[in-house]
């Protein structure tokens, strides 16, 4: 099998892997910490404020965050966005925050292949997948917070919110590598 053949399947089996993974009110099958039908209080209503991300949307951050730098900017502006939205605590609708928060976690979900077809070396592969984990640990720790009707907390995350998404900026600074893009 050639190169460019487990490239393609690669690609493939990560696709199916990730498909079904929407935001917050997702149907069917969900990754662990997901939102899928989150409800309002008591109600046993969706929510109106938790929006699932379209399937257009997603494709539309494929295209974006196709490049390992790319991914990265887009994670540290929507946790910009999260960060501007509750800095006084939940506003009245928390639309943005939660698309935000729902974005977020897609790409951090992507970004291990992200890095991978960006030609990230190989040894930063571990920091990219521990890092990836660690952000969407902290923002749906905010996530939750939002949901509960609780104070979002956005402060009490921020700084290592900021310390991973350095750690990435340093990766992206880092020359590409082919070693990445062989296996």
């Amino acid at each position: 099998m050639s190169i460019q053949t487990l490239r393609v399947l690669s690609v493939a089996v990560v696709a199916i892997m990730f498909s079904g993974m929407i935001g917050c009110s997702q149907q069917g099958d969900e990754p662990a910490g997901s939102h899928a039908g989150a409800v309002a209080e008591g109600d046993g209503e969706v929510d109106p404020h938790d929006v699932p991300i379209t399937e257009e949307q997603k494709a539309e951050m494929r295209e974006q965050t196709a490049k390992f730098a790319d991914a990265v900017a887009m994670i540290k502006q929507l946790g910009k966005v999260v960060e501007q939205e509750t800095s006084a605590g939940i506003p009245e609708n928390p639309f943005d925050a939660h698309q935000a928060l729902d974005k977020a976690d897609l790409v951090l979900q992507w970004l291990p292949q992200i890095a991978r077809d960006s030609g990230v070396a190989k040894d930063n592969w571990e920091a990219v997948n521990t890092s990836a984990n660690d952000l969407r640990t902290l923002f749906e720790q905010v996530h939750q917070n939002i949901d509960n009707k609780q104070d979002p907390d956005f402060a009490a995350v921020a700084g290592e919110i900021d310390e991973k998404i350095a750690g990435l900026e340093k990766i992206t600074a880092a020359p590409p590598s082919d070693a990445g893009t062989e296996e």
